[in-house]
């Protein structure tokens, strides 16, 4: 089967070796582990178009614009180097990533190691469940419902299938999940997780705590296993659904009526 190389994202060297450590348990499994240096975008005169690189909202500030450019420069930087490795079985971590299950072997296929599974619509996120059969191991991602966001742990099986991802990027584009789901690079990802996104510190984009531990413990999906293959959409209670039924006499309350009516007929 093969071992798995690693690259991962962190800010510093320092934190690089703390994340390393978490993996060692897993030495009979790895080949390689490379740290990757964050990039942080610093804008100047000369180069300050760049804010105009990433495709977003027009009211994005500058500071979360330069972060997600920053993001997208470190996994391009990860890709280049699985290329220029000739590596395959690789994963690419993020410095926020935290095991939740064993590391299997490696899969067959590119695949998602972990993220959170929304709807086809990112603006349905939250809104709209997602109802999945699934099965342990790989499981096929149908973009037609829905798709799979957070890029804190991606398994790409050989250096081609990464390269050919670091060529397509370099378009104007999204934030880099969002790039790589609206391109429908990744057609599985893999069952039970084996990676969340720690939510231990701030986000290093917009330095600040987020939800993305939560969404990301089983995909976000409410249950293990879950059968229907449907999505399906939260409706609101109407406003009749929510008259009080009527009270049914409970063997317990009828007990204390009949009590009561003999205290009075006594």
């Amino acid at each position: 089967m093969g071992k798995y190389n690693l690259f991962i994202i962190t800010k510093d060297m320092e934190t690089f070796n703390i994340k390393k450590k978490t993996l060692l348990k897993y030495t009979a499994k790895i080949n390689l582990i490379k740290w990757i240096p964050a990039e942080y975008i610093a804008l100047t005169n000369e180069n300050n178009h760049v804010i105009n690189d990433l495709q977003t909202r027009y009211n994005t500030s500058e500071k979360r614009i330069l972060g997600n450019l920053g993001n997208i420069a470190a996994h391009r930087k990860a890709l280049l180097s699985i290329w220029n490795n000739k590596t395959n079985n690789n994963i690419i971590l993020e410095q926020d990533f935290k095991f939740t299950h064993s590391l299997p072997e490696p899969p067959s296929k590119t695949c998602y190691l972990g993220g959170w599974i929304i709807p086809k619509k990112i603006s349905d996120a939250g809104k709209i469940k997602v109802d999945l059969h699934l099965k342990r191991g790989l499981n096929k991602i149908n973009y037609d419902k829905f798709g799979v966001i957070m890029t804190h742990a991606i398994f790409y099986k050989t250096f081609g299938d990464a390269f050919k991802i670091f060529k397509k990027s370099f378009k104007k584009t999204k934030n880099w999940d969002i790039f790589l789901k609206n391109e429908q690079f990744i057609s599985y990802f893999y069952y039970p997780e084996i990676f969340i996104q720690n939510n231990e510190s701030a986000s290093e984009i917009t330095h600040k705590k987020n939800k993305n531990d939560k969404y990301s413990i089983n995909y976000g999906l409410p249950n293990i296993l879950q059968g229907g293959g449907t999505i399906k959409k939260r409706t609101k209670r109407r406003k009749s659904d929510l008259r009080k039924r009527p009270r049914t006499l409970t063997s317990h309350r009828l007990s204390n009526k009949l009590n009561i009516f003999n205290l009075l007929t006594r």
